[in-house]
């Protein structure tokens, strides 16, 4: 793979930046702090110390009063296995069936849907009169794929899909490894919010760009993008060399997506995999946040191409591709249609509205056209202050009563707090916001950033609120003495080695397949 040079001109921006220098200046300022360029903990330590000060700063009442909300949350309790064969679950109807029956569905998702119910396979899946959001279905993917230099990494194959668009106008795609089970997970990247041009140039443009660093620290990705290609294993290593690890271990017995077929979605959008516009953000002009059409045809692909060959389907993502997972999924569930889908989503969570401030909520509407990806159908979801983004949790669930979520997430992920910062102080610092500047002088003056305290304190909420209307959640949550700062889990190492209330997440994953709902912290 190709690593980017001393300079990187990000395509479609007003500015060059030099990623090197970039880097060493963050380096030189955490330095004189006394910190280590790889732990940026005290970013966490110092929000808890300063929590009622840092509080006031983020404006909405009352937050720090919930900073004490959880504790375990529900026991586990037992439900139905997810899954089962797609007989049963359609009614003796195949995923084929289901995909004529959907075939004249898609457009936009206003004009050209139709109401689910005609097919006994979808209505196995949703309740009756709710939108059918599956797009057109294509042709079955070809086998080859597209042949890359150097080669995609062994038992993947890439597929560059035909009327997508990056953030930068190339086409999308996304790697397949077929497996022996009847099963598939769908894994959406990571990569950041393209929120205003500083944000951007953390941000991959295009497949054959990464976040620089493993991704789980700020300070440890200071030199914003670099061009290595996106691919299962990418972030496993500082240098991008690693090999493939957690979800991606193909061979490894403790995996619990052993043996199923596996699709790598790279991360090129900027929108949470969600945007349907080419628009502007301050700073950039003519960005294509494509994210949520771009789903659609891979879906218009993979469906055909596994038609009679699923039980059950995983739809999984981290980062922005967490996020990107629950925008998505009604679209993926229609989609496949008789065949169960459920949800894991790692590092990254909608909060409710106390939580997240209205004012982002709008600008990411606005931005990426997030209206568009959301259904029609769901009035709640669309208030005139743009406000309300969490109420789609209360229409999936009317839609899908027998979908299942699992949430994994550190306590006071920095990452994430970073990306929640532009909305503090009625999103006083929205277009200017540098995440160096921000991460580093988060260290300084904690107020600079969205409060670890109340990132916890939002977690704990949304959980509480999912679990207390009897919804389908398991939860995972990372607190001390594991570190709590860090950033994503599934395709790491610690997959298989951290541990919570003696559990690692390779098996609380397990659980929740095996069709276990707790809430682990």
């Amino acid at each position: 793979m190709r690593r980017a040079g001393a300079a990187s001109t990000r395509i479609g921006m007003t500015h060059v930046y030099s990623s090197r220098s970039r880097f060493a200046a963050a380096q030189l300022l955490v330095a004189s702090l006394g910190l280590a360029c790889s732990n940026s903990g005290g970013a966490a330590s110092s929000d808890a110390a300063s929590g009622g000060r840092v509080a006031s700063a983020a404006s909405p009442t009352g937050m720090m009063a919930n900073v004490a909300a959880g504790g375990t949350g529900a026991p586990a309790r037992p439900r139905s296995a997810t899954g089962g064969t797609s007989a049963a679950a359609g009614g003796g109807r195949s995923l084929a069936a289901a995909i004529a029956g959907n075939a004249a569905a898609g457009g936009s998702n206003g004009a050209g849907m139709t109401a689910v119910g005609g097919s006994a396979a979808h209505a196995a899946m949703t309740s009756g009169g709710f939108l059918n959001l599956a797009p057109p279905m294509g042709a079955p993917l070809d086998p080859m794929g597209k042949t890359l230099t150097p080669p995609a990494p062994a038992g993947w194959v890439y597929h560059e899909i035909e009327g997508t668009k990056c953030r930068d106008g190339s086409l999308a795609g996304f790697f397949l490894h077929e497996g022996s089970e009847r099963k598939l997970m769908i894994y959406l990247e990571g990569g950041g919010a393209c929120s205003n041009v500083n944000l951007c140039g953390f941000n991959q443009s295009n497949v054959n760009e990464s976040f620089a660093g493993d991704g789980s620290t700020l300070i440890g990705s200071a030199a914003g993008v670099v061009q290595d290609r996106q691919q299962p294993g990418v972030f496993t290593a500082v240098d991008h060399q690693g090999t493939a690890a957690g979800v991606f271990e193909l061979e490894n017995p403790m995996n619990p997506f052993k043996g199923w077929s596996e699709v790598y979605v790279p991360y090129c959008t900027g929108d949470i995999h969600a945007g349907t516009k080419t628009g502007d953000v301050p700073g950039l002009t003519n960005q294509n946040f494509h994210g949520h059409m771009n789903m659609k045809a891979f879906m218009s692909r993979l469906v055909p191409t596994f038609a009679g060959k699923l039980d059950n389907v995983i739809l999984m993502g981290a980062s922005a591709g967490s996020l990107g997972t629950l925008m998505n999924y009604s679209m993926v569930q229609d989609s496949f249609g008789s065949v169960h889908v459920d949800a894991i989503a790692d590092s990254g969570l909608p909060f409710r509205d106390m939580f997240w401030p209205t004012c982002l909520q709008k600008r990411w509407r606005d931005a990426w056209g997030l209206n568009d990806a959301m259904p029609k159908d769901c009035a709640e979801c669309f208030r005139e202050d743009g406000s309300g983004i969490i109420e789609y949790a209360n229409y999936l669930w009317r839609k899908h009563p027998k979908l299942r979520v699992a949430a994994i997430s550190r306590v006071e992920d920095e990452i994430i707090r970073l990306f929640y910062s532009v909305g503090l102080d009625d999103c006083k610092n929205y277009d200017t916001l540098d995440p160096v500047e921000a991460t580093v002088g988060g260290i300084l003056d904690p107020a600079t950033l969205y409060p670890g305290p109340m990132y916890t304190a939002a977690l704990k909420d949304v959980r509480d609120f999912i679990v207390s209307k009897g919804f389908g959640l398991s939860s995972y949550l990372i607190g001390a003495p594991n570190e709590t700062n860090l950033h994503q889990i599934v395709f790491r190492p610690e997959f298989y080695t951290l541990m919570v209330k003696g559990k690692t997440p390779a098996q609380f994953v397990s659980e929740f397949l095996a069709g276990m709902d707790q809430q682990i912290e």
